[in-house]
């Protein structure tokens, strides 16, 4: 997808979450029952910083334009999510001495994110290591062919010394 079009869906998405949860905020029992559409935020969110990161490292190509509006799109999202934290701690409120339930859901969001990385970077060194392990093997093996082949010749020119020599 091209840049802007990513962008336009992912505020899309992010515009529909909101609306939901600002609509049903009051009628749910448990933030589970918005889980998705707090997914579909943070989703959104993490669409538009990578295509913003994306139209940073382009250079000149890109207008000045969509680089604003990649910025204010940014932070228009960050003040409805803002409003949706507010709107989620004041619906399900907990003691002073705990984290928000809206801490409670970045602190889940951010430990999915480094679980995820890690299980990729996981992923990462066994597929090297299998790499490896796959040319240590072909090495292994045309190390040995080679030597069974020298062996082979040897004994053919021995044997055929012999022949010449009887």
């Amino acid at each position: 997808m091209e840049p802007i079009t990513t962008a336009i869906a992912a505020v899309t998405a992010a515009s529909n979450a909101i609306s939901f949860i600002k609509a049903r905020i009051n009628d749910v029992q448990s933030v589970a029952e918005i889980g998705d559409q707090i997914s579909t935020l943070f989703s959104a969110q993490q669409k538009l910083n990578e295509e913003r990161n994306k139209q940073a490292g382009v250079g000149t190509d890109i207008g000045i334009r969509s680089s604003i509006d990649a910025v204010l799109e940014a932070k228009r999202l960050n003040e409805q999510m803002q409003e949706i934290a507010t709107m989620i701690n004041m619906r399900w409120p907990k003691p002073a001495d705990q984290p928000s339930t809206w801490q409670e859901i970045l602190n889940h969001h951010n430990e999915a994110i480094r679980q995820k990385k890690e299980a990729q970077k996981r992923a990462r060194r066994e597929a090297q290591r299998l790499k490896h392990q796959r040319e240590e093997a072909a090495k292994t093996f045309l190390i040995v062919t080679a030597i069974i082949l020298v062996t082979l010749g040897l004994f053919v020119l021995l044997f055929t010394t012999i022949a010449r020599a009887i």
